[in-house]
């Protein structure tokens, strides 16, 4: 069961980062950007095309701690896409905290 939210915006603020990360879609794991990042979601540039709804796992870390998210597409905007996070424990809210505060260019939470 995804958790939506009924406007689709992240409410947290959005942190700029600059990290390799990959989606699993399709039976394969592709290279994408993460540009930004917060604890409800993330923006990628990829060379995709993706619908709003369309359920990806994201995969990215710092060094060589990785984890996968479940997201769900929440926005299209050409080559970026935004994407919501669902399921989230807090094993994956310590996860992207951490990465935040590796990666954020300039702010840490």
């Amino acid at each position: 069961m995804l958790n939506k939210r009924s406007d689709n915006r992240r409410k947290q603020t959005r942190f700029s980062v600059d990290v390799d990360g990959f989606y699993y879609y399709g039976g394969k794991w592709v290279k994408c950007k993460i540009y930004d990042l917060n604890l409800d979601g993330a923006g990628l540039r990829l060379n995709q095309f993706f619908v709003k709804d369309d359920i990806i796992k994201l995969k990215f870390g710092i060094d060589d701690e990785l984890n996968s998210i479940d997201s769900v597409v929440v926005n299209v905007n050409g080559p970026r896409i935004g994407v919501h996070f669902v399921n989230v424990d807090e094993f994956d809210v310590d996860f992207l905290r951490r990465v935040i505060n590796s990666l954020s260019k300039r702010f840490k939470i």
